[in-house]
C-alpha cells in the first residue's frame, strides 16, 4: 500500500459525534443537603453502598490568583444522588468516614486537585477513590472529560452549561441541581460500563 489508512481509536469521539447523541441526565432522585443533620442522615442512607459517583463544585474565579472553597460536593448511587453543600453543612463524622472508607468505591473525573482540597478544606483524608482519567488515559480515551466518556461509554449527550455558574449562591437554580447530580452520576454509570465490557478489574487502581 502506498497511501496510510487512518483507522480511528475505538475510544475517540468527535465533538460533532458528540451533539448527535440523544440527551441524557441523572434520572432518579435528587436531594439538596444544606444543613449539618441533613448531611448525616444522608451519610448513612449512603453507607450501605459499595460503589458512588462522585463530583465537586466550586465558585468559579474569573481573577487570577482568585480561588474559592468547595461549594458543593456530590454523591450518587444508580437511584439517588445528594448535592452536599458543605460551607453550610460541614464535614460530619458519617460523611467523613464515607469518604476516608477504602471499602467504599467513590468514582470520579480528575481527582487529583480535589484530593488535595478534601484535605485543606474540610480535613478529609480520602481513600477508596478511583479515577476515571487513570483510566482514560490507559485506554486512550479522546477527548477524557465526563462529557466525552458518557457519550463514548454510556451514548448520551450531557449537557456542561451550568459549570461554571454561582455554586455559592443562596438557592440552586433546577439547571445547577440537575447538572451537579448528573456529573456524579454518569462517573458511577461510566465505570460500570467500562467493567462490562471487560476494560477494568473489580475494583480498578484506587487513590491511596
Amino acid at each position: 500500500m502506498t497511501e496510510e489508512t487512518a483507522v480511528k481509536k475505538p475510544f475517540c469521539i468527535s465533538k460533532d459525534e458528540i451533539n448527535l447523541l440523544p440527551a441524557g441526565s441523572f434520572p432518579g432522585k435528587i436531594s439538596v443537603v444544606s444543613s449539618h443533620e441533613g448531611a448525616e442522615r444522608a451519610a448513612r442512607f449512603l453507607s450501605g453502598s459499595r460503589m458512588l459517583g462522585f463530583d465537586t463544585e466550586t465558585r468559579p474565579s474569573f481573577r487570577r490568583g482568585e480561588s474559592h472553597p468547595i461549594a458543593l460536593l456530590q454523591l450518587s448511587t444508580d437511584t439517588h444522588a445528594f448535592l452536599i453543600r458543605v460551607g453550610r453543612t460541614g464535614v460530619p463524622f458519617a460523611l467523613k468516614r464515607i469518604l476516608e472508607d477504602r471499602n467504599i468505591i467513590k468514582l470520579g473525573q480528575g481527582l487529583k486537585h480535589e484530593m488535595v482540597l478534601l484535605h485543606k478544606e474540610l480535613g478529609v483524608r480520602g481513600e477508596g477513590f478511583i479515577d476515571l482519567l487513570d483510566i482514560a488515559h490507559r485506554l486512550e480515551c479522546s477527548p477524557r472529560s465526563v462529557k466525552a466518556m458518557a457519550a463514548i461509554f454510556l451514548g448520551i449527550r450531557i449537557s456542561k452549561s451550568a459549570q461554571t455558574t454561582n455554586w455559592g449562591r443562596s438557592f440552586l437554580t433546577d439547571k445547577q441541581v440537575l447538572y451537579a447530580a448528573t456529573d456524579a452520576w454518569a462517573c458511577l454509570k461510566i465505570f460500570h460500563e467500562m467493567r462490562r465490557r471487560g476494560l477494568v478489574g473489580d475494583a480498578g487502581k484506587r487513590h491511596r
